[in-house]
């Protein structure tokens, strides 16, 4: 019996398969003209900003894509403004390393037909700085930094609809609320599916306010913790309970004699004498 082999693929149209290859090295930036790019006024007390988060987003975008300083990411995004013809002002580097700490980033999404089914977890980052750097140098101690990355991704399209970059102290749970506010009220949501650190009253009551069903498994009971919930059952069987038979009423508590004298007290009060027994008072 002949062993199946595996069909073979053979390129004919060279030409359109070069075309392809030099097309993934090509560099097209689109701007759209009615972009507001400049911020607009905030109704607060104090000096509004000049730049809108949509124009700070584009810059950063520019310096994570390309690997650049905050002084580059301005020359690059300046010199890709005056090449397709608009006049807009480019936000210097203290005001983008200023704004990228509140800035709410805008993850742009297709969505799917039908009700949302949204997917939740939370991953660790380790964070590299001077202290690996001085570790690896030097060979001394150093600090691991975490950062935690809680994210929400819809189970059709597999695009990201919510996220939030938080501390390693910060658990799963709390951060559940938070995410589900990222996804507009007029989105339907059919399900929110998470593991057993999600099982709180809280998540269960935020995914119940936005009419969604909650796909989480219990989290399993400790036997520490049962055998300590069993024992306080039993002693609290144990404990004798006082029964009032009316509100007017008093419970009679017997009065409980004092305890006798020990044996040794008494022998030393008898051979003592009253002098003894006077200073003993």
């Amino acid at each position: 019996m002949s062993k199946p082999t595996s069909p073979t693929y053979k390129t004919t149209n060279w030409a359109a398969y070069n075309e392809a290859l030099k097309r993934r090295g090509s560099l097209t930036i689109w701007f759209d003209p009615e972009m507001d790019w400049d911020a607009k006024p905030s109704g607060k007390r104090g000096r509004s900003q000049t730049f809108s988060d949509a124009a700070i987003q584009t810059c950063l975008t520019m310096k994570v894509l390309f690997g650049m300083a905050l002084r580059q990411t301005t020359g690059f995004v300046g010199s890709l403004l005056r090449l397709t013809g608009l006049d807009w002002d480019v936000p210097n580097f203290s005001t983008i390393c200023r704004r990228q700490k509140t800035l709410a980033v805008n993850i742009p999404y297709r969505g799917a037909k039908g009700p949302l089914h949204l997917l939740i977890d939370s991953t660790g980052i380790k964070v590299e700085g001077e202290g690996e750097w001085n570790a690896r140098k030097h060979g001394g101690p150093k600090r691991r930094v975490w950062r935690k990355i809680h994210i929400g991704i819809d189970e059709q399209t597999l695009e990201i609809r919510a996220v939030e970059i938080t501390g390693s102290n910060t658990g799963d749970a709390p951060m559940l609320p938070n995410l589900l506010n990222q996804i507009p009220h007029d989105q339907e949501i059919g399900s929110v599916t998470a593991d057993g650190a999600y099982d709180t009253r809280r998540c269960h009551n935020a995914i119940a306010e936005r009419g969604a069903a909650a796909v989480i498994p219990p989290r399993p009971r400790r036997p520490a913790m049962e055998a300590n919930h069993r024992r306080c059952h039993r002693q609290e069987r144990r404990t004798p309970r006082i029964k009032i038979s009316g509100p007017g009423t008093l419970a009679k508590l017997e009065r409980i004699p004092p305890p006798e004298p020990r044996r040794d007290e008494d022998a030393l009060h008898e051979t003592a004498g009253p002098a003894a027994d006077g200073a003993r008072l």
